[in-house]
């Protein structure tokens, strides 16, 4: 079981790999070794085919949209959501300056 100290905040950007393609998007694995996933239309800002999805293996920029009531790990790669991660960092950051 996972300690639960390791779990992703809320929009906490973090590089993970994809490890599997399904029907409904990609399975990725975060550095604590969670799966995650990441909806189909979460994967782009645009809509994509299969086929241009990341491959398996490959490291991709994600950030955490929280856990589902069965406790799994939600991710997007959307542009936007990690443009918007990356804001809340900044403004974070320069309120604790």
């Amino acid at each position: 079981m996972m300690d639960p100290s390791d779990r992703l905040e809320k929009w906490q950007l973090v590089f993970a790999i994809v490890v599997a393609k399904m029907p409904y998007g990609l399975r990725a694995r975060v550095p604590s070794g969670e799966i995650g996933v990441v909806d189909r239309v979460l994967i782009h800002d645009l809509p994509l085919r299969e086929a241009e999805w990341p491959s398996v293996g490959a490291e991709i920029l994600v950030v955490c949209g929280g856990y589902t009531s069965g406790g799994q790990l939600r991710l997007s790669a959307r542009e936007s959501d990690i443009d918007i991660a990356g804001a809340k960092l900044k403004k974070a950051q320069a309120e604790h300056d």
